[in-house]
């Protein structure tokens, strides 16, 4: 008797998920019967977005064609997002109300931004989530800067001081810069009472020395409560003028994983074990910003590290076999885009600036990209 190839459904087309569908197009036969289920096309290298800001790479550079990779993998595209889980009875709901049944499934659909729902956020805010919102809003930003009027620079809040919401700051700055007569006057907000929770304090000393240099202002210590048309809000009543705002607080998770029933932790994120298996559930998976998992942080690298070790574990439960363990890595190489054509990193506590480093970040991007054309 023929064994039939079992159905997996992949939710979402983050960094793990192409990996997944790169290593399924590989081999002949299908060792499944492949489904994405994605909402937009094509899926956006978040490591190079700074850089597409600052004008450095154009919007296609940054382009994974998910679809094209899944139908080389055999498998069917469904152009939906899916707004809930069932794990008992093995199916996924999208939008539309369309069933996706699957034998085994992964989640790997990113995050939200904390705070989006805030009074006037999403009428007045350019969020960096879902990308594709910030690459359609970034030239009607960069056009509005151009044809403002008068004398002063033209004022610009990021919301967020996390090593994204750090590196758009430099990089919008040097953009605007470069493209209007007025300049730009750049201030980041945070909650918090420092910037880059978490960083190296090397890392952390030399993105505050480069804000210096370049007139970076940092408001800290301040919850934005609302926007308006010309400012934000902020806990107490202070107003800080704005002709723009970036909104990039931080993640936070999609309200369907925790209405489906889902084990999440806190903050509303999936809870998983160390093979990336669903708590609970030996057939569904999570991984990439969605999941939480003790010592994986919020941040890309664990999602690319992440995608080998779910392809190989969605085969080996396919087959029978032991499931290989994830372990989040306790360092990484930070690098953050100034913008300018430099950039700052850290390794192992080590902090180091410069050209040569923008390249080593260049370069670690592309090869990251072409990975998957």
């Amino acid at each position: 008797m023929r064994n039939v190839a079992p159905r997996v459904l992949l939710i979402g087309a983050g960094h793990a998920h192409v990996e997944v569908l790169r290593q399924a197009s590989l081999r002949a036969p299908p060792s499944a019967a492949w489904t994405l289920a994605v909402d937009c096309n094509p899926a956006i290298y978040s490591g190079m977005l700074p850089g597409l800001v600052a004008g450095q790479y154009r919007a296609e550079e940054l382009a994974i064609d998910a679809v094209a990779l899944a139908r080389r993998a055999g498998a069917e595209v469904v152009l939906e997002a899916v707004r809930r889980v069932d794990a008992e009875r093995r199916r996924a709901v999208t939008t539309s109300g369309r069933e996706l049944a699957y034998d085994f499934a992964s989640l790997d659909v990113g995050s939200d931004l904390v705070g989006i729902d805030l009074p006037g956020v999403r009428e007045h805010a350019l969020p960096v989530r879902p990308i594709q919102r910030l690459v359609a809003g970034l030239d009607e930003l960069i056009a509005r800067a151009r044809a403002a009027s008068g004398p002063e620079p033209f004022r610009l809040l990021v919301v967020g001081a996390g090593a994204g919401g750090v590196e758009l700051a430099f990089c919008f700055q040097a953009r605007l810069r470069a493209e209007t007569s007025r300049g730009a006057e750049v201030t980041m907000v945070d909650r918090a009472e420092e910037i880059l929770p978490g960083a190296a304090a090397s890392l952390v000393q030399r993105v505050v020395h480069a804000s210096r240099r370049r007139g970076i202002r940092f408001e800290l210590g301040a919850q934005v409560e609302a926007l308006d048309n010309g400012a934000a809000r902020l806990a107490g009543g202070r107003r800080l003028a704005a002709d723009a705002v970036v909104w990039s607080p931080g993640p936070a998770a999609h309200p369907f994983l925790r209405e489906s029933g889902l084990p999440v932790d806190e903050r509303g994120f999936v809870r998983v074990r160390p093979t990336l298996q669903v708590e609970g559930s030996g057939r569904l998976f999570a991984v990439g910003d969605c999941a939480s998992l003790a010592g994986m942080q919020k941040a890309g690298v664990y999602a690319v590290r992440g995608g080998p070790v779910l392809a190989g574990n969605l085969r080996r439960l396919a087959r029978g076999q032991p499931l290989r363990v994830y372990r989040p890595q306790r360092e990484f190489l930070s690098l953050l885009n100034l913008g300018d054509g430099t950039a700052i990193g850290a390794w192992r506590g080590t902090g180091f600036e410069g050209r040569w480093v923008m390249r080593l970040k260049d370069r670690i991007d592309r090869r990251f990209v072409e990975r998957y054309r």
